[in-house]
């Protein structure tokens, strides 16, 4: 079976020098060595979850660094292989993050501590390697694939530990093909009746909507011309699908038409050609360019009249689609250092992870903090002078404060939100205008902790409450 998959692993590696196939190759055979006589719930041998891991990393063309780390990712929690010799044979950022993914001793620890623990250790090496976080979420999606061979008792709590909190990591790392497909086959086990209507409503429309997709693909390329590269349409994933209809919107907003440019530029270019040909609806642009919340979903998205039906349009550049097909992959360059990485990684995770550590007494307060930060979908706001402040959806004008100027958010009173006074508890929408209104003294309370939500919100008042 080994030489099966290991030329399986070298048909994928054909983007690889030829050196780095032969190390891939020598790790192979390491990993089997180490894992033989370990068998899977399937019955299958335990190396066919390694070497599945890596296939998952290998689609997205990953560096030589990811793979090794993937095949080896369980070798020193199962066997006796320690860290010392994984970093002597394969060096120290291998042997980094196959730290990183390497749970605790579970001791006398209760299941939901043991859980947390985890859960801080690897976010904790992850923003040192970004790799830890984007090797955990293939080998979940590689377990969510084989989930059927487990007890219910044990399906839906792993599903939907999934959808909360591995699924929004792979789209805050711009992992949506593996987004998706972890909320979908998470969504399959925890409303299977649910899963399956939506997907019929899906399947029952797409043929509609592709006859509008030839119309409108003829007229905007007609008009267009050289600056349009590609035109395609697409639906929603099944789980945004669902959560799309359970706030009410029309079948057709779970497709779109999408755009491709040569250019940024173009982009907008293409956005005027749209909205001549059809009529525009009011208040549905998104700029996503302008104001990017992902490095890796930079577009265009409006909403058009066409024959009487409200279709979306996507529109991105062709260097913005490769981003947002390989996500942070397309970041992970072979030849960075360490310190690269690191830079690198603090910068998709942001500063969260080391401040809700500091304002957590506990690893399940601290995955409570930090699923609520670091894993929300992200709102944008404005102050009156345009600038924007990007904070987890949920969050109050005591977070907008914060993040905007603490020595303004300690003074503060209330606030003005597109012109209209709000209390400063109050929990603001994306795309609004708020703008702090201040006193002349400090007014924080201890109250204010039980309206803040962001980390350094939290901390802040702490720090100038003394607590």
């Amino acid at each position: 079976m080994i030489d099966d998959l290991k030329a399986r692993l070298i048909q994928m590696s054909d983007y690889l020098s030829r050196s780095e196939i032969k190390l891939l190759e020598k790790v192979i055979t390491f990993a089997d060595k180490a894992h033989h006589g370990q068998k899977r719930a399937t019955g299958e041998p335990y190396i066919t979850h390694p070497v599945a891991v890596c296939e998952i990393l290998l689609e997205y063309k990953a560096d030589i660094t990811s793979l090794i780390s993937a095949l080896l990712h369980d070798v020193v929690e199962d066997t006796d292989i320690t860290i010392r010799e994984i970093q002597l044979k394969f060096g120290k950022q291998v042997s980094t993050i196959v730290e990183g993914l390497t749970k605790v001793e579970k001791g006398l620890l209760e299941k939901e501590e043991y859980s947390a623990i985890n859960t801080e250790k690897l976010l904790t090496a992850s923003i040192i390697d970004i790799r830890v976080a984007v090797i955990k979420i293939a080998d979940r999606l590689h377990n969510m694939r084989t989930l059927s061979i487990k007890k219910i008792e044990k399906k839906i709590p792993y599903a939907n530990e999934t959808i909360i909190f591995f699924a929004p990591l792979a789209e805050r790392l711009g992992l949506y093909r593996i987004q998706e497909e972890l909320e979908a086959l998470s969504f399959s086990y925890l409303n299977p009746p649910k899963s399956n209507t939506v997907q019929k409503l899906i399947n029952n429309y797409a043929d509609k909507f592709a006859d509008l997709f030839f119309k409108c693909s003829a007229e905007v390329q007609r008009v267009g011309g050289s600056l349009i590269i590609g035109l395609d349409w697409g639906k929603e994933p099944l789980y945004r699908s669902y959560c799309l209809l359970l706030e009410e919107h029309a079948l057709s907003d779970l497709f779109s038409i999408k755009v491709i440019t040569n250019s940024p530029l173009n982009c907008y270019t293409a956005l005027g050609i749209i909205h001549n040909l059809y009529t525009p609806i009011e208040n549905q642009l998104m700029d996503n360019i302008a104001i990017a919340k992902s490095p890796f979903l930079k577009q265009l998205k409006t909403k058009v009249h066409v024959d009487n039906i409200e279709v979306n349009f996507i529109i991105k550049s062709e260097y913005d689609k490769k981003l947002n097909d390989t996500g942070v992959f397309a970041l992970l360059k072979d030849d960075l250092t360490s310190s690269e990485i690191t830079t690198l990684s603090r910068n998709l995770l942001g500063d969260a992870i080391h401040t809700v550590k500091s304002i957590s007494n506990s690893s399940i307060e601290f995955y409570d903090l930090i699923a609520f930060e670091l894993l929300q979908r992200v709102i944008t706001l404005y102050t009156p002078k345009m600038d924007v402040v990007s904070l987890p959806k949920g969050s109050t004008v005591i977070d907008f404060a914060f993040t905007l100027n603490s020595q303004i958010a300690k003074c503060m009173s209330a606030a003005l939100v597109n012109g209209k006074l709000k209390p400063i508890h109050h929990v603001l929408n994306d795309m609004e205008i708020v703008e702090i209104l201040t006193t002349n003294k400090e007014m924080v309370k201890a109250d204010w902790l039980v309206h803040a939500q962001t980390s350094k919100a939290i901390k802040a008042i702490n720090d100038l409450l003394n607590i």
